[in-house]
């Protein structure tokens, strides 16, 4: 296969017949000659239109760097008009054949012509002060004009990915495109070393190509997953089948986040039959499964609360004549006082029964919600104040701490609800008297509420599941009170959170913004 050469130099340029030119000392100058050569060479791999937008970007940033460089070492170039400025640099210190009338350039036609014309183009654009871009026309002698445009920005040049007319893409039109892409994507070694890495990755995971780049691809992992075994198994896979589409799994961005991604992982061969390495696209859906997660929870929950209210409807009337049977029987038979202790105990039961009928009731029902714009301290002050005598009797001591005011759409009813359940589970768990803070504060994406006990709290295993239907820790508990508090707040169109403490149990309740509120 014939090798493409590289780093052409005048004594190694080619020997090419050129036209005649106007000014016969230009023919000693090898800039046409190098340019042919490139072009020769470069053409197998690019679009003509594609190699010429790439030269120009080149010869743009040469221009850069020398309009960087001259006003500093050239104060006296520096005074001289812009196109004098740029006769000086391009046949003085460059020796490029161009030549010069007012602000107008011309280059003598020859072989390589078309580069290097769009070479100085990108030059000239790199010279001046404003930018402008650099219009190139052809005349009918071969030879070519430049021109800083009047209007127009440089803009209609910088062309981002160019297709060909026909044609594959070319190479470096594919890096480009991946490039671009949202999604990580990674070239990996056989020794999980990370080779390639493009902006998407950048994003994704906050790493940089330079800092990526050699370090292996266990960075990325969870450390749950490498001890698991898990590159073993998708590097097996892989081997296997030689692409391993849509795996579903967790990875860590530089600042310890954990995405949820989507994994595909392809085995990259080369042209001497030999792995390579591997091509990987990780695509965030960490949003995608938290939607999708919500929408299953969602339908559960319906399911559940449509049965829990059948349960309850039918429950409910025989449940009430039975309390009232009771009381008919306590009144005719006089009771002794052993007897009236049976009654009581058997009126408690009935009531236990018809709270969690009510609690049936609640959660099984979507509430329905009467909404008003309110101040959440001001309104929480007001609780506080109604509450005071009932939280005195119970052995309740709740302290306010009232950092913000932020406006809030609050169903009064609802929300209360929410605050007595989180009080019923703080003083079913605390010591009397029963040490609680309220502590508001506000948050980016809308109001935030702090409900912190001084009971046992919940362990990271109980945070799991307590905040399902039915699971409680109590004997004689519903399992709705927390569930309850989240279809509440739901509705209301925020949250609830089990955070996790060393002491206590720690609740965040989330409320938002009222529209046009922050």
């Amino acid at each position: 296969m014939e090798q493409v050469r590289t780093g052409y130099h005048p004594e190694q340029a080619p020997s090419i017949q050129t036209p005649k030119r106007r000014n016969s000392a230009l023919k000693e100058s090898p800039w046409h000659q190098w340019m042919a050569a490139l072009e020769q060479e470069l053409a197998a791999f690019f679009d003509p239109l594609d190699l010429e937008l790439g030269l120009r970007r080149a010869g743009r940033r040469f221009g850069d760097r020398l309009a960087g460089h001259r006003l500093e070492e050239n104060p006296t170039l520096a005074a001289k008009p812009m196109a004098e400025q740029a006769e000086i640099i391009l046949r003085q210190l460059i020796g490029l054949p161009l030549r010069r009338q007012e602000d107008v350039f011309w280059l003598d036609p020859g072989e390589g012509q078309k580069g290097l014309a769009a070479w100085c183009a990108g030059l000239l654009e790199g010279l001046h002060a404003k930018h402008l871009a650099v219009r190139t026309t052809v005349l009918g002698d071969g030879s070519v004009r430049l021109h800083w445009a009047v209007s127009g920005a440089r803009a209609e040049y910088r062309t981002g990915f160019q297709i060909s007319a026909s044609g594959p893409l070319a190479p470096y039109q594919l890096a480009q495109l991946a490039d671009l892409s949202t999604d990580a994507i990674l070239f990996v070694d056989g020794q999980r070393t990370i080779r390639a890495w493009n902006k998407g990755a950048e994003q994704m995971f906050g790493y940089r190509a330079s800092d990526a780049i050699g370090s292996y691809y266990d960075l990325l992992v969870p450390p749950n997953l490498v001890q698991s075994g898990e590159l073993g198994r998708i590097a097996e896979e892989t081997e296997r089948t030689g692409t391993l589409r849509n795996y579903v799994t967790k990875r860590l961005t530089k600042d310890g986040r954990e995405l949820t991604v989507s994994l595909t992982r392809t085995k990259v061969v080369g042209i001497d039959g030999q792995v390579a390495g591997y091509g990987v696209i990780l695509r965030d859906i960490t949003e995608a499964e938290r939607l999708k997660t919500a929408l299953d929870t969602a339908r559960h929950l319906s399911h559940i609360g449509e049965l829990a209210s059948q349960v309850a409807h039918e429950v409910r009337n025989p449940l009430a004549g039975i309390h009232g049977a009771l009381q008919i029987l306590r009144r005719r038979l006089d009771p002794d006082p052993n007897e009236v202790e049976v009654f009581d105990n058997i009126g408690r039961e009935i009531a236990r029964l018809d709270r969690l009928v009510t609690d049936l009731m609640r959660f099984g029902r979507p509430a329905s919600s009467h909404q008003k714009e309110v101040d959440l301290a001001d309104w929480l002050q007001e609780w506080h104040r109604r509450m005071a005598l009932e939280l005195e009797q119970r052995g309740a001591e709740v302290h306010l701490d009232l950092q913000a005011n932020p406006k809030v759409q609050l169903d009064f009813q609802l929300f209360e609800q929410v605050l007595r359940n989180l009080l019923e589970n703080s003083l079913e768990a605390s010591e009397v008297p029963a040490q609680i803070r309220l502590q508001l504060e506000q948050a980016p994406d809308g109001a935030r509420l702090l409900f912190r006990d001084q009971g046992p709290g919940f362990s990271e295993e109980i945070r799991a599941e307590v905040l399902q239907p039915f699971f409680t820790t109590k004997t004689r508990g519903s399992g709705l009170g927390l569930p309850i508090c989240v279809r509440h707040l739901g509705t209301l169109g925020g949250g609830l959170r089990l955070l996790p403490n060393d002491g206590g149990a720690v609740v965040e309740l989330r409320l938002p913004y009222s529209v046009g509120a922050s």
